[in-house]
């Protein structure tokens, strides 16, 4: 089983962490995540990269989720990419849930992560109104 590694700036990696245990139980295999402090250095925050890719990977290698695309832990988890590492950038609380729901079925696709991401973005106040409009029509 692949591990999964979150990156964020601030505390957002752990508040998804914590998030995703009110949907798939307390413990969560293989999962770590790594917040970069303002008192951070590049540097320190690779150092602790590297150490939790050694915590989730059992050998299968690991998906890491980033906030930013070309921000500090994406930057960080970029030079670490190789056949068994792979990185989103965009992370957010629904691509988590699949990731985790599509790992325990032995599945994962990235590119239909990413895919999923791009899709799940929506105007709520959009979408109502065509439901009451629809509604008004029937």
């Amino acid at each position: 089983m692949k591990g999964i590694v979150l990156l964020s700036h601030g505390s957002l990696a752990r508040g998804l962490a914590d998030a995703a245990t009110f949907f798939m139980g307390d413990s969560i295999e293989q999962l770590e995540y790594c917040c970069l402090r303002q008192d951070s250095s590049p540097d320190e925050f690779a150092e602790e990269l590297k150490r939790a890719i050694e915590k989730v990977d059992t050998g299968e290698g690991a998906v890491i989720l980033a906030d930013l695309f070309g921000g500090t832990p994406c930057n960080q988890a970029a030079r670490l990419l190789d056949d068994r590492i792979d990185l989103i950038s965009g992370m957010n609380f629904p691509v988590l849930l699949e990731l985790l729901t599509a790992r325990m079925a032995g599945e994962i696709d990235v590119a239909a992560l990413v895919e999923s991401a791009r899709s799940g973005i929506s105007d709520v106040k959009v979408i109502l109104n065509a439901q009451a409009y629809d509604e008004t029509e029937e």
